[in-house]
């Protein structure tokens, strides 16, 4: 018994421990399928929207039309993708030391991430787990953002080359000086390490209780066939042997138990005729 609780123990933690890396693979597949997901609607409103916007924005004395900005998009796209509950926990965040919006300004964590990107220019990515604002882990992965198109510096480089509709909407003093080829920021999404999963601790539990339940209706399963195929031919075969019944029951088995009934129906057959013979 004692051997059979400990191999239960081992294969419990292996599973486990199994559970735990796939389910964060599970997440991280996630994660990076959200982040291709920002990353295509980027590349769509760079080489789509923003040629055919951006020119209404160099001249227009109107409200400036952010749609022409890749990251201001993509933030839209997400805004409407978390109307789904299946992206409920999901979070997408493009975060600037320099930002034009202040909305884009990035926290503590996000700048660490952004540093990291300016210090080593050949880092595509960061991934890992940091504490959440809720009682989970986030899973998280962040891409830098690179100034690749000079169009951008039109923006970006100083405000008297910036829309005038531009200034009016967001000043005169953030998001310029960015240079072309240098980090400007980083795009980081950010989701629950167990989200849609439940959590280890929780699927311990609903594994003792399934090994539990199986274990249980095995041995329920076992008792009964032990019962119908040992102990009832076991029983009926000691009260053959004492006379309490005949063999009709084990009669026509052809296994161990018919074989037995046989030697004691012969054995009490010569018994019988013993007494016989004896008594003439």
């Amino acid at each position: 018994m004692g051997i059979q609780f400990a191999a239960l123990v081992v294969a419990v933690v292996l599973v486990i421990t199994g559970y735990s890396l796939v389910a964060h693979q599970y997440v991280s597949s996630q994660a990076h399928q959200f982040m291709d997901v920002m990353l295509a609607v980027r590349q769509y409103t760079s080489r789509k929207v923003n040629p055919i916007i951006a020119p209404i924005n160099a001249v227009s004395d109107e409200a400036f039309l952010a749609a022409a900005v890749p990251s201001y998009s993509a933030t839209k796209v997400f805004e409407y993708l978390r109307l789904n509950n299946a992206y409920a926990d999901f979070h997408y965040r493009e975060a600037s030391l320099n930002p034009t919006s202040s909305a884009d300004l990035a926290d503590e964590q996000e700048a660490q991430l952004i540093r990291r990107f300016m210090a080593n220019p050949s880092l595509r990515e960061v991934s890992g787990t940091q504490a959440g604002r809720s009682d989970h882990r986030q899973y998280f992965v962040a891409k830098p953002i690179r100034l690749t198109n000079e169009s951008c510096l039109s923006c970006h480089s100083t405000p008297d080359r910036a829309p005038r509709s531009q200034i009016r909407a967001y000043g005169s003093k953030n998001g310029f000086g960015w240079k072309l080829g240098e980090v400007v920021g980083a795009q980081i999404v950010t989701l629950p390490e167990d989200a849609g999963l439940p959590t280890p601790g929780r699927f311990a539990l609903l594994l003792v209780l399934a090994v539990g339940s199986m274990s249980i209706l095995v041995v329920l399963a076992v008792n009964r066939v032990f019962s119908r195929l040992v102990l009832r031919p076991l029983s009926q075969l000691l009260r053959l042997l004492r006379g309490e019944q005949e063999d009709q029951d084990l009669d026509g088995r052809r296994d161990e138990f018919g074989a037995i009934a046989k030697g004691i129906a012969s054995i009490r057959a010569y018994l019988t005729r013993g007494d016989e013979s004896d008594r003439a």
